[in-house]
C-alpha cells in the first residue's frame, strides 16, 4: 500500500469519527409552531437551551419551527416514525388516539393553567394515561387556559346570544355547551379557523386568547366573553424506544428540566401569556371584552355540568374515575 493510498484512507477515518465535544444524541425537536409565537419565544427554546447546557455534549436538542418537519395534527405519528424524536402537540386534535387526556376539555373546573399543569402530570405518574402512553414518554405537560367565547360582529353579553349561530368548538363538552343553548357547533382545526370565521362559515369560536396573536384571530372576532368553558393538554414527548436508547447522562440532562416541577413552571408561562394575550385583544379597536358573572357561571354549571361529565364517563373507558382523579389533583395543587 503506497503512502498516499494509506493517507487516503486515514483521512477517510477522520472524517467518520466524532469531532470533538460533539454530542453523543442529536434529537429534532418540532415545535409545529412559527418561531416567533410566545410558546417558542417565552418556554420552549429556553427548555432546549437548558437542557443542551447541562447535557455538555451527553445530548443535544435541535429545535426546528414550523409545520414542516410536523404540524398540528401529525405530531405524534412524526414522533413515533422517528421523522423528529421529540415534538409539542395538543391532545384534543389527536382525540381518538389520546381519549383520556380530555378529561382535561372539560369545564368549570380548572382555575389556572399551572394548578391544572401539575394535575395533569401527576395523573400521569400515576398511571392514569397509561393506556394511551405506550409508545411514548411525554417530559412536559401544559393545560391550556380556560376557553372563552368569541363572535365575529354580533352582540355578546350572555350564553344565549350563541342561539342560531355556528361556533366553532374542539371538544364534546364545548359543543354541548353551544348545543345547550341553541347554537350550532362545527369542528375546525385552528389553522382553519381564521379562513371559517372571515367568510361566514362560522359565527364565533370557543377558544383561549392565546391561539388570538398566532392566528389573528382578533382580525376576525370583535366581542368576547370571558368565561370557563374547557381547557386543553399540551404535552412535549419523544417516543418510548427512542429514549431508552439514550445514554443515562442524556436522560438525566432532560429530565433535570422536565416532570411536574418543570410542568407547573410551563403552566405558569401559559397564565401569563394567557393575560398578555387578553389585553392585547381588548386593546384592538372595535372590540369588547366581558367577563361572565359569578350567577351566569354558576346557572350553566348547574344546567350542563351533570351531563357533560356524564357523556365524558360514558364515552372513555374509566371516564368517571378519571374526573374524579382529575378533581383531586386540582384541589391538591392549589
Amino acid at each position: 500500500m503506497t503512502s498516499q493510498t494509506k493517507g487516503a484512507l486515514l483521512a477517510s477515518a477522520l472524517i467518520l469519527l466524532p469531532f470533538a465535544g460533539q454530542a453523543q444524541d442529536s434529537l429534532v425537536f418540532a415545535t409545529t409552531n412559527p418561531e416567533q409565537v410566545p410558546l417558542n419565544q417565552g418556554f420552549l427554546i429556553p427548555w432546549a437551551e437548558k437542557i443542551n447546557a447541562t447535557a455538555a455534549g451527553a445530548v443535544e436538542i435541535d429545535i426546528r419551527h414550523g409545520p414542516m418537519l410536523a404540524n398540528h395534527s401529525n405530531f405524534y405519528d412524526r414522533v413515533v416514525d422517528d421523522v423528529v424524536q421529540i415534538s409539542w402537540g395538543l391532545t384534543v386534535f389527536n382525540p381518538g388516539r389520546f381519549p383520556r387526556t380530555l378529561v382535561s376539555t372539560l369545564p368549570f373546573m380548572v382555575e389556572s393553567s399551572r394548578q391544572g399543569s401539575l394535575a395533569l402530570c401527576r395523573m400521569y405518574e400515576n398511571g392514569d394515561f397509561a393506556a394511551e402512553f405506550g409508545d411514548i414518554v411525554p417530559l412536559l405537560f401544559a393545560e391550556f387556559p380556560q376557553a372563552s367565547l368569541h363572535l365575529n360582529d354580533a352582540e355578546l353579553s350572555g350564553f344565549e346570544d350563541v342561539a342560531g349561530k355556528k361556533i366553532i368548538t374542539s371538544s364534546p363538552a364545548a359543543a354541548a355547551i353551544v348545543g345547550a343553548n341553541g347554537g350550532a357547533p362545527l369542528s375546525f382545526t385552528i389553522t382553519e379557523q381564521y379562513e371559517a370565521l372571515q367568510r361566514g362559515a362560522a359565527d364565533g369560536t370557543i377558544l383561549n386568547f392565546t391561539a388570538f396573536p398566532a392566528f389573528r384571530l382578533h382580525e376576525v372576532t370583535t366581542t368576547h366573553l370571558v368565561a370557563p368553558l374547557g381547557g386543553a393538554m399540551g404535552m412535549v414527548f419523544m417516543a418510548r424506544d427512542k429514549w431508552e436508547a439514550l445514554s443515562p447522562e442524556a436522560q438525566a440532562a432532560i429530565m433535570a428540566h422536565s416532570g411536574c416541577e418543570a410542568s407547573q413552571r410551563f403552566g405558569a408561562f401559559v397564565d401569563e401569556w394567557e393575560k398578555g394575550a387578553m389585553a392585547m385583544v381588548a386593546g384592538q379597536e372595535g372590540h369588547t371584552v366581558a367577563h361572565a358573572s359569578p350567577e351566569a357561571v354558576e346557572a350553566l354549571i348547574e344546567k350542563l355540568a351533570p351531563g357533560i361529565e356524564a357523556g365524558f364517563a360514558k364515552r372513555v373507558p374509566g371516564g368517571a374515575e378519571l374526573i374524579a382523579r382529575f378533581k383531586e389533583e386540582l384541589e391538591a395543587a392549589e
